[in-house]
């Protein structure tokens, strides 16, 4: 049976490269820019936060903009970890143990998200190892591809999200692109020279995309 990698956002590799290394010794591993979350686990997406990096994002309101980008996700189940001890987080600012808790119970109850806590480190490592394990030896071989459902009303959203849905197109890119070919139907009779030739768009990119847009559907 073949294993799909663990995958990891690019930004979450750069800042924790130790856990990086450890996953490496047992498993598979894809590092890339995930739409939401640090760790995808076949169909389990994973964000994780260090107690005081969680009450950080909570101040600037950045957690419950990666809480709805997690829950927008199609076909996951979202988690959220917390790697520490919450008594710290209450050592080390000014929040008390009731609004430590009522920020977990916030993401538990108002989002609908499991919150699991482990104690350091090495036990977080090791739930990742154990959950991949677990999701190997129960057959979910599920495309690792994530996509977050958005609210669009304009066409040109619309079209944008198309787009964006192609490999290594960011929306920045998928701007780009559609200034360039105007149309989905040009971008898609593009050649690879012309994909080339959008600023932004290198040749893997370019490659990329023209792969994806003259391969042949093969249900697998």
């Amino acid at each position: 049976m073949s294993k799909q990698p663990i995958v990891i956002d690019s930004r979450e590799a750069v800042q924790a490269p130790s856990i990086v290394e450890k996953l490496k010794e047992n498993a598979p591993i894809t590092i890339e820019p995930l739409t939401a979350g640090d760790y995808l686990i076949y169909d389990v997406l994973i964000e994780r936060k260090t107690p005081t990096g969680l009450l950080s994002d909570v101040k600037s309101k950045r957690l419950w903009s990666e809480l709805d980008k997690m829950k927008r996700c199609e076909g996951v189940s979202p988690l959220l970890v917390v790697e520490g001890s919450l008594a710290m987080a209450e050592k080390f600012t000014n929040w008390t143990a009731s609004q430590v808790i009522g920020v977990v119970n916030s993401v538990i109850l108002d989002w609908q998200i499991p919150v699991i806590v482990l104690p350091s480190r090495r036990w977080f490592i090791t739930y990742l190892q154990e959950l991949y394990r677990r999701r190997t030896a129960e057959g979910k071989l599920k495309p690792h591809s994530l996509r977050a459902k958005e609210k669009v009303e304009k066409l040109s959203d619309k079209i944008r999200l198309v787009v964006e849905g192609l490999p290594r197109v960011s929306g920045t890119r998928a701007i780009k692109l559609m200034r360039k070919f105007k149309t989905i139907r040009r971008l898609a009779n593009a050649s690879l020279k012309e994909l080339e030739s959008v600023e932004g768009i290198g040749e893997k990119t370019a490659k990329a995309i023209y792969e994806v847009l003259n391969a042949e559907f093969v249900e697998e």
